[in-house]
């Protein structure tokens, strides 16, 4: 039986993503801006962020559907 659109492949994060499992808080910068997040999926090289909302980000929230793909080595945890 097919299954259209559903890819389950394993994605193993590099050695960098090992530090940053899914629901791990996280800073980051986007357009010069610092944002805050959680990591909602592991890729290779980076990691799928669902971005805090605050009063400066709305248009960024707006742009990008309140998600982002960050790069692990532009990202820190928040303790």
């Amino acid at each position: 039986m097919a299954t259209f659109g559903k890819m389950t492949t394993q994605i193993d994060p590099s050695e960098a993503g090992k530090d940053f499992p899914v629901q791990t808080r996280v800073t980051f910068t986007v357009r010069n801006q610092p944002q805050t997040g959680v990591i909602t999926k592991q890729l290779k090289n980076a990691a799928v962020v669902e971005i805090d909302e605050n009063t400066k980000n709305a248009e960024l929230i707006n742009q990008s559907n309140g998600v982002v793909v960050i790069n692990y080595k532009e990202m820190k945890k928040i303790q």
